[in-house]
């Protein structure tokens, strides 16, 4: 009994703590889908520490104790985790762009466990498998317990570890630091998640469940800020600021480079095929020079510099490997065209710059040297 007001209290505080990032996805401008599953798990979350106020006054005796009522409770909180720990999973596959979760048969496929410790609940005033009120109105653990434990965590862990997964992989190195904050996500809750499945009249899960979610807002939030709203790479400041820390400091053994990348005949594009076709070209060209820019051996950072131009900032080994990255990134952009069945040629040119820092120079003559070699071979193009 004593335990009820502060636990109340506790979930009525991470209840309206999540309402306002709530409102804040709704009535924002980002309307992508790792967005709208954020709101979903955030309204889930939001009902489930509705339910858990329900159990405690259940429980404590705050209102009358009886055997539907217990039943009813402990389906409500059980169901309701079950269902958020699957949103979160659906909001981590469409933070690194798995087309799957835009699938309903393989979103249905994927949500079979939760169905199946739903029906589970339900009937477990029948049948006690998960758990069963006893003659003195306490609340037991049934044979099948472990599943309405096992399944939310699975969902967590499935998702921290394929995040993880991906971060380690050499291919995936321009996008570690999503992996690693998608990866670190559920350790709040999963940690304090145990605690509260030993200790289950305080409520832990509640704050872990609040960290975690204002963790990853305040991590979305940050990429919209450092991310160009069409192509959804890195814009021209977050460049700067990253080129400004590369040019201070040198990598043993490798050198810095500047690529600098501009769409051929763009206004042509737009002129021909409408404004909205163009940028479905930019999309397409800034993906191609994403894929080219996953290597095992050298760091690159892809950013959008504005109009049609992109910039790839590069450390490697040798200048050569820096003309071998521009001509994969012009045959990327070349595949496009078969690819994605385009009714317009695609290309694009790209001048590389190296800076050295025996002889350091401003960061904007720096850039200026790429784009006077970028006009270089857009004449050779031309010509």
């Amino acid at each position: 009994m004593n335990y009820v007001y502060f636990y109340v209290e506790a979930y009525l505080a991470c209840a309206f703590l999540l309402g306002i990032v709530l409102f804040k996805i709704y009535h924002g401008v980002n309307k992508q889908l790792s967005q709208v599953y954020l709101g979903n798990l955030v309204f889930v979350l939001i009902l489930y520490f509705a339910a858990e106020i329900f159990w405690a006054v259940v429980d404590g005796g705050i209102i009358v104790s009886t055997k539907p009522l217990l039943y009813l409770s402990n389906v409500f909180t059980y169901v309701l985790l079950n269902v958020a720990s699957y949103q979160w999973f659906l909001l981590s596959e469409a933070m690194q762009n798995d087309k799957a979760v835009e699938n309903d048969p393989m979103k249905l496929i994927l949500s079979i466990p939760v169905w199946l410790s739903t029906v589970l609940c339900v009937t477990a005033y029948r049948t006690g498998l998960v758990f069963y009120v006893d003659d003195n109105n306490n609340l037991v653990n049934g044979k099948l317990y472990i599943l309405l434990i096992i399944v939310p965590f699975a969902y967590m862990i499935a998702a921290s570890v394929k995040a993880f997964v991906r971060a380690f992989s050499k291919e995936k190195y321009a996008e570690r630091n999503l992996y690693f904050m998608i990866g670190v996500f559920p350790v709040a809750p999963v940690v304090l998640g145990l605690l509260q499945a030993i200790y289950w009249r305080i409520p832990f899960l509640c704050y872990g469940a609040v960290a975690a979610v204002f963790y990853i807002y305040t991590s979305i939030q940050d990429n919209l800020i450092s991310l160009d709203p069409l192509t959804q790479i890195n814009n021209k400041n977050q460049m700067y600021k990253y080129l400004a820390q590369k040019m201070r400091v040198p990598e043993p053994g490798l050198a810095l480079f500047l690529l600098m990348v501009d769409v051929d005949k763009l206004k042509s594009i737009n002129d021909g095929y409408g404004r909205s076709e163009g940028d479905r070209a930019l999309v397409r060209i800034s993906g191609a020079i994403k894929n080219a820019c996953q290597g095992p051996r050298s760091r690159f950072f892809v950013s959008r510099y504005g109009g049609d131009e992109f910039v790839i900032v590069a450390e490697m080994a040798y200048r050569a490997e820096a003309t071998w990255l521009a001509d994969q990134i012009k045959n990327n952009v070349r595949r496009l065209i078969n690819d994605n069945n385009v009714q317009y040629p695609l290309s694009v040119s790209v001048g590389i710059a190296q800076y050295d820092y025996e002889e350091p120079i401003s960061m904007q003559a720096f850039i200026a040297r790429a784009d006077l070699d970028l006009h270089k071979q857009k004449k050779l193009n031309a010509g």
